[in-house]
């Protein structure tokens, strides 16, 4: 069938051969002999299409059923989806690197090296279950030989995948995932540190406006003449008697002034 797998067909074939105790010398003919039974629907069909004479040697069987079933479009196909990689966004850690590793085995012919290939893995992670994984490893897996840095996955997913499993009456949250609980605690908290610290510094300018304005009410300008609220000199703007009092003494020198009795209620 189309969503069926041709390298996926061929190695259960083998499995199921190596375990009928052939000759090693004569494994090719059994090959070719037994294959015809393990194929049914069109892939049946097809193989009848050719005469019994047609294939010499098991690989020219290997290689006209891959390229009838695993066609050059399909190998260009799965090749992107490897490159292009992406966790899920409900996958747990241990299902993600599983997804991937049938991902290689569905196209082994892909022709990644194993260091591309971890290094699209860590790529296609989400940005939480990288942070995470890089803290449980003290740093960027890429650092590490490419057998180490797969081995510490193989051992992480593991370890994962039994926690997602182990039930006792309730699911337990995965390594990953109780990790990811106690980031987004810290998280939640810095958060609200910072918008605390954001209003405190938005009433600053208030608060410096009130002491300015204090300090500006606690050294008001006294005149020294009066006592009045308001600089020397000013005293007739504020004071009307004042005024009237400077007036009078004003005309009464215009009027050839005042003799040393006279007083200045005389007028």
């Amino acid at each position: 069938m189309d969503h069926e797998d041709p390298y996926s067909h061929l190695s259960t074939f083998y499995e199921l051969v190596g375990t009928m105790g052939f000759q090693s010398s004569d494994i090719e003919n059994v090959y070719m002999r037994l294959f015809p039974f393990s194929s049914a629907g069109k892939a049946k069909e097809w193989f009848k299409s050719y005469p019994n004479l047609s294939f010499t040697s098991w690989n020219d069987v290997e290689e006209i059923f891959l390229q009838r079933f695993f066609p050059i479009s399909r190998y260009i196909k799965e090749m992107s989806e490897i490159s292009m990689f992406r966790q899920g966004a409900n996958e747990f850690f241990c299902e993600t690197w599983e997804i991937f590793k049938m991902m290689l085995r569905k196209c082994p012919n892909h022709g990644f090296e194993d260091i591309a290939q971890l290094s699209i893995f860590l790529n296609g992670l989400r940005s939480d279950t990288k942070i995470l994984l890089f803290a449980v490893v003290g740093g960027t897996i890429m650092a590490l030989d490419v057998e180490q840095g797969t081995r510490i996955i193989d051992a992480l997913a593991s370890t994962d995948y039994q926690a997602q499993h182990d039930k006792q009456g309730t699911q337990k949250k995965g390594l990953l995932e109780l990790t990811s609980d106690a980031l987004l605690a810290q998280n939640k908290i810095l958060t609200q540190q910072i918008e605390t610290l954001i209003a405190q510094m938005a009433k600053l300018p208030k608060h410096i406006q009130d002491v300015q304005l204090s300090q500006s009410q606690s050294q008001s300008i006294k005149c020294d003449f009066c006592g009045g609220d308001h600089p020397n000199g000013h005293c007739f703007y504020q004071n009307n008697s004042f005024e009237v009092e400077v007036n009078y003494m004003v005309d009464q020198r215009r009027q050839g002034g005042f003799s040393k009795n006279n007083n200045y209620s005389q007028g």
